[in-house]
């Protein structure tokens, strides 16, 4: 008994390792699976946030140009996100472990150490 609890034990801790978190003034990625996903952006100095649920996001398109762009139909509404370094975003958005994206107008190389950079979030609402 006490060997088959030690190889659980290794193996949790293994899992552990692999489980990726990535911070940064572009947002946050965690290795457990979310409910909701948060855009942060900045409109006019007024910091605005906005949260989905998962469940509602049916669509994700991801271009790979300059800059790069990823949008997304989330209930109804159309979120845009451009950047550099979004294919980053993709996955952990399948995986729904994506918890923020946040916008930086200002792109510094030296505070990207992984490349990554949202500069624009644009949120257009379904029209009823």
């Amino acid at each position: 008994m006490a060997l088959k609890y030690k190889n659980v034990e290794k193996k949790a801790a293994a899992q552990a390792a692999d489980a990726v978190e990535y911070k940064g003034p572009w947002g946050e990625i965690i290795p457990t699976e979310q409910k909701h996903i948060h855009f942060v952006r900045d409109v006019h100095g007024i910091e605005e946030r906005w949260s989905y649920p998962y469940e509602s996001l049916m669509r994700l398109a991801f271009k790979k140009s300059v800059p790069e762009e990823i949008e997304i139909m989330a209930g109804g509404d159309t979120i845009t996100v451009r950047g550099y370094g979004l294919e980053k975003f993709l996955e952990p958005l399948e995986k729904r472990h994506l918890v923020r994206v946040e916008q930086r107008t200002i792109r510094f190389a030296a505070s990207e150490p992984n490349g990554c950079c949202v500069t624009e979030i644009k949120i257009e609402p379904s029209r009823s």
